[in-house]
């Protein structure tokens, strides 16, 4: 049984580096970014650990005893145990010294022929670990680095839970209240008043004309609009620029997000101003973040029970594992383009709303809708255009598509969106705009991610697709809404705006969120060349 030990010792700690270290280290240094909260995972993260140990000492044992029954030397476990004791120092190393240089998580498809030099150094190291092991094993007796594998385990231990300690971030322990929007209202439509905000994500205004310049059917499904295409958003991406467009509260950096978050709904204009007009308020967010009690007043918005699907959490957290300690060349195949926490949710009584553009169509084709007096206002938040391209006009999704593609899936989308209004007569008494929370970078062109779509059409408004060459900023918003919910159309919107004016865009690099720099647009909502930096910084 002594020899059995170091098997055991190296068992744990493959064990806990993979299934309690990972996860609690990626969750405390992203702790905003997931729904659940360690209270939640802690049990499917000890099973897993300790699954996954027992299931490793039963092997080890295994072997031990066959060679010991068929064989006088025991030289099949003690190479088994080297090599294992190989494959987790490559294992420690790639994910830990090897991951500052993973692809980024935003989405966009990875090209892994831009990581040439990471493959090379990934390869490098895991030969050199597989081929130093063994060849001390060979010269030295394998069971002389067998008996070292305690003091390598508990000095690796040592610098695991050290850096895990070092991962501890503010809130990392507090239990999250798990506010979740439902699909309350979503199919309902009021006989008296609509305002509807459709917000289809990563929308850039000169790339989404182009595609309904391509197409007289496009510009006859937007009569009645104006289009402000020279428009720029506060932000450039959605973690700040959702909750700005609801609340008109900047965020300049003073505390930390979730405060924010949570303070500028708490005080959100917009949601003033719709209870004091007598409108229910159901806001279709897929990644809700408001946490405080008072978004229960939201009609859709429920309190998720503290449940998690095991087997769905840990098959994300697999994929997530395998993403970071895969040699490089093997990483394409962790399927991270597909990581979706959010599946792991337990719904109970109702129904999550996703963002999702193929199940936004299907519940657009539904022919007949839910009738209701009360005023309704709905915030809906769909996928849109962001990356990955994976959708083309037919809104099904394919492996082989641009972002172009994926404009015209968005353009279908909205079609069938304002067809479904008209069949269910709640098409004239609706107030509505359809925009994007910021535009996007394309491949080859001059476009910035500061000019998203702008169209709205008031109550009872009729017209072909007008454009207004208006210097609109999301600012402004908020003046809209109160004249829309006056009954104004589009075309008298925005009256105190002058043609000179200068906008204000608060930018910062994705996932470098706590640096933020302030920027002025000069000139055209389009033109980066006019988007000049006023050097106020906003730090925390």
């Amino acid at each position: 049984m002594k020899k059995l030990i170091p098997a055991y010792v190296l068992s744990l700690l493959f064990s806990f580096m993979l299934w309690f270290y990972e996860p609690v280290v990626m969750y405390m240094l992203n702790v905003h970014d997931f729904w659940f909260d360690l209270h939640i995972i802690i049990k499917p993260i000890m099973e897993m650990f300790l699954g996954v140990f027992i299931v490793l000492s039963l092997l080890f044992t295994l072997i031990y005893y066959l060679n010991k029954k068929y064989a006088k030397t025991l030289t099949v476990y003690n190479i088994c145990l080297v090599l294992f004791l190989a494959l987790f120092i490559a294992l420690y190393i790639q994910g830990n010294f090897l991951a500052g240089h993973l692809p980024s998580m935003d989405g966009t498809d990875i090209n892994w022929n831009h990581y040439l030099d990471q493959n090379i150094i990934s390869t490098v190291m895991w030969l050199s670990v597989f081929g130093i092991t063994m060849f001390l094993g060979f010269k030295f007796k394998y069971e002389t680095v067998i008996n070292k594998i305690p003091f390598i385990c508990f000095a690796i231990f040592v610098m695991l839970t050290s850096s895990m300690i070092s991962s501890i971030r503010p809130h990392s322990w507090d239990r999250k209240h798990l506010n979740i929007a439902t699909k309350e209202n979503y199919s309902t439509v009021s006989t008296d008043k609509n305002f509807l905000v459709l917000l289809v994500d990563a929308v850039d205004a000169v790339m989404f004309e182009d595609v309904i310049n391509s197409d007289d059917d496009y510009k006859k499904t937007l009569e009645d609009f104006t289009f402000f295409k020279d428009t720029t958003s506060t932000y450039l991406y959605t973690r700040d620029s959702v909750p700005y467009i609801l609340t008109g509260m900047w965020n300049e950096n003073k505390y930390d997000f979730d405060k924010y978050y949570n303070k500028a709904f708490d005080n959100s204009k917009l949601f003033k101003t719709l209870k004091e007009n007598d409108y229910s308020i159901n806001l279709y967010e897929d990644e809700m973040k408001w946490e405080t009690d008072k978004a229960l007043e939201i009609d859709n918005i429920e309190k998720l029970n503290r449940k998690i699907n095991e087997f769905f959490y840990i098959k994300q957290q697999a994929k997530y594992d395998l993403f970071k300690y895969l040699p490089f060349p093997l990483k394409r195949y962790s399927r991270i383009e597909t990581l979706a926490f959010n599946e792991a949710k337990v719904a109970g009584d109702f129904e999550f709303f996703t963002w999702s553009n193929p199940e936004a169509y299907k519940d657009y084709q539904v022919k007949e809708m839910a009738k209701t007096e009360n005023k309704i206002f709905k915030f809906i938040h769909l996928e849109g255009g962001h990356v990955p391209f994976n959708m083309k006009k037919d809104v099904k999704y394919t492996k082989k598509a641009t972002y172009y593609d994926k404009l015209e899936g968005t353009m279908t989308i909205i079609k069938t969106f304002l067809k479904q209004l008209k069949d269910n007569d709640a098409y004239d008494n609706s107030a509505i705009i359809i925009m994007s929370d910021h535009g996007y970078i394309a491949k080859g062109g001059p476009l910035g991610r500061q000019n998203p779509i702008l169209f709205i059409k008031g109550f009872d408004e009729h017209h072909e697709l007008e454009k207004s060459k208006l210097p609109i900023s999301y600012s402004d918003l908020f003046s809209a809404y109160n004249d829309l919910i006056d009954d104004k159309k589009s075309d008298e919107l925005f009256s105190d705006v002058s043609e000179n004016r200068e906008r204000r865009i608060l930018k910062y690099d994705y996932l470098k969120e706590k640096h933020m720099e302030e920027y002025i647009q000069k000139g055209k909502a389009w033109n980066e060349k006019t988007l000049v930096p006023t050097g106020k910084k906003y730090d925390r």
